[in-house]
């Protein structure tokens, strides 16, 4: 029975002992940061651009900041784990055979009957010693399992942490702004709030301003002081602004292509207008204008830099192409008087300028209308109407001035139309008109002298001779500028050739020389298609004027006031010679 026992006490051991887990505490830091022992050393504040600035969104934004330095304590942080073990089969067995033997000798063999007590004793402890060291020295299954307790003993030193995070934005803050442009100050603005965490910089609008042209516009440098310290940032103006060609005549063709050519013209541009430059191709801008490629010349507009989102009124003003015959002079024409076989007219126009001085719009639709008034108002015939265009030297001038002195004589009427760009030479007491670029390096050679051709007109037999000049001196002048009686003088001196040597002689100016011939038209959508002069010279015959005195005067007060009221600008005729030449006369 006591076998039975002991073996009993072995498989209840076996079976409880079997496997089993433990727990104990172990070092996780020794020098771990306890969160909730902090001291806040030093906060401060500073700025941070938040975003990039483009020509597309032209702001410069700096984010307000808040920098924190907090001191923790540090300390040894302890957690506690969970370790599952098992039985060492090896360490088991030996453990229970040592323990049999000694419970045998202790209690079974003949040496346990003759022991005493005392032995009987040692030798069973040293069994049960033998069986709990047998089963008690088990090993670790597994890493340690973490239950997520934690606690911190003692001290052992300090450390100091950053935390840098967007600031509160109810904070009463301001900053010094200031942006330079070739190293003036073009803005400043002291203490400049900073709202909801963050500054705005609009660079955008305030380049605006500057209305910067030309190609290379450089660059812009913003800075900031704010809380002692000052935070500067260099944009090249290229990249915060877009290039946009304005249109700087008074009317410009857009077109389909880089070149010249009447059928690839999309529309006609007023001055002021503005596209935006996509690319520079030779002599042509490439400009956007819906989704097609469109260009326009060079020559006829510059570059200015903007934002995307500047608004200007007008940026884009495009006057239709209307056929000849729609426009109110061009149509209603009266018939004067009857044909005249002795009435002979020269109209010299240019108007396909090709070098700086640009394209005459409409000068080529003026001389139309002054062919179709001379032949349907005035009698002319179509064979007496003689007419040069766009010529680029004096050889096709001079050849048909030399025919027309001999055919010519005494009864003959001669109407002279001159239209193109002028300049005058203050030292030679003389303007000449401008013949299209021509290769030569001689400006004489691309320019006549008009007392010349005045002499040679006067060279020209006739009854009467009348010549209408509409020239524009300005901008062949290039901004000079001549005082009322220099101006007097100077023309006086050019035309006396002709008025000296024929009394019923008469020059029709259709402006001075301060003045440039303006085309009648607006920004507003007013178009008459046509130069103002020429345009109220036909509406003066439209109205049955036929004397020069009377179509002088009405000049007068058309002129100079559609010229004040469209550009603000004066143009004033003059009239010369005969003043009651009647072209009506038979």
């Amino acid at each position: 029975m006591k076998n039975l026992s002991y073996i009993s006490l072995v498989l209840f051991l076996l079976f409880f002992l079997g496997s089993c887990t433990s727990a104990r505490w172990t070092v996780k830091e020794k020098e771990s940061i306890d969160q909730s022992d902090y001291e806040v050393v030093e906060e401060k504040y500073f700025l941070q651009q938040s975003g990039e600035v483009t020509s597309g969104t032209p702001l410069l934004s700096l984010e307000l900041l808040s920098e924190t330095h907090y001191e923790y304590t540090q300390r040894v942080l302890m957690e506690r784990n969970i370790q599952d073990y098992k039985l060492r089969p090896g360490t088991t067995a030996l453990g229970i055979g040592g323990a049999a033997m000694a419970f045998y000798l202790a209690n079974l063999a003949d040496f346990g009957s003759h022991s005493s007590p005392t032995k009987k004793w040692t030798l069973n402890g040293m069994g049960a010693l033998m069986l709990a060291s047998g089963f008690l020295n088990m090993k670790p299954v597994g890493d340690p399992r973490p239950t997520g307790e934690e606690r911190y003993l003692r001290s052992t030193g300090t450390a100091v942490e950053i935390d840098t995070v967007k600031a509160d934005a109810e904070i009463d803050t301001s900053a010094s702004v200031y942006i330079l442009y070739n190293d003036l100050i073009i803005f400043e603005e002291h203490n400049q709030d900073i709202t909801e965490g963050a500054l705005n910089i609009p660079i955008g609008n305030i380049l605006n301003n500057l209305k910067l042209s030309g190609q290379g516009p450089g660059s812009a440098r913003v800075e900031v002081l704010f809380a002692d310290s000052l935070y500067w940032y260099n944009y090249p103006i290229d990249t915060v602004l877009e290039p946009y060609a304005v249109v700087n005549k008074q009317l410009t063709a857009l077109r389909n292509s880089p070149q010249e050519n009447a059928d690839n013209v999309l529309a006609d541009l007023v001055e002021g207008s503005q596209l935006k430059i996509d690319s520079i191709e030779d002599e042509w801008y490439k400009v956007l204008y819906g989704i097609s490629e469109t260009y326009i010349k060079k020559s006829d507009a510059s570059i200015i830099w903007r934002s995307e989102d500047y608004e200007i009124e007008d940026q884009l003003v495009t006057v239709p192409r209307v056929p000849f015959g729609e426009i109110d002079v061009e149509s209603n024409i009266p018939m004067l008087r009857d044909e005249n076989p002795n009435a002979i007219a020269l109209l010299l126009i240019n108007q396909n300028y090709n070098d700086t001085l640009g394209e005459r719009n409409y000068a080529l639709r003026d001389g139309r209308l002054m062919r179709t008034y001379l032949q349907n108002a005035l009698g002319y015939s179509e064979d007496n109407i003689y007419q040069l265009a766009d010529i680029s030297s004096s050889d096709s001038l001079n050849t048909l001035l030399s025919s027309l002195q001999k055919t010519a004589n005494d009864s003959t009427e001669l109407f002279v139309y001159l239209s193109g760009y002028g300049s005058v030479d203050k030292q030679k007491d003389q303007f000449r008109l401008h013949y299209l670029n021509t290769s030569s390096e001689n400006k004489s050679d691309s320019t006549i002298a008009l007392s010349d051709l005045y002499r040679r007109i006067g060279e020209i037999p006739s009854q009467k001779t009348l010549v209408l000049s509409d020239i524009d001196f300005v901008r062949g002048s290039r901004g000079k500028s001549f005082s009322e009686n220099e101006m007097r003088q100077i023309i006086e001196n050019n035309v006396s050739p002709l008025l000296l040597r024929n009394p019923n002689s008469s020059v029709l100016m259709g402006s001075q020389l301060n003045n440039a011939s303006r085309l009648f038209m607006s920004a507003k959508g007013e178009d008459k298609k046509h130069h103002i002069f020429p345009y109220f010279f036909a509406k003066a015959l439209q109205q049955r004027r036929t004397v020069l005195s009377d179509i002088y005067q009405y000049l007068e007060r058309n002129v100079s006031y559609t010229s004040r009221r469209l550009f603000d600008h004066p143009q004033d005729p003059l009239l010369l010679g005969n003043t009651q030449l009647n072209l009506a006369a038979e």
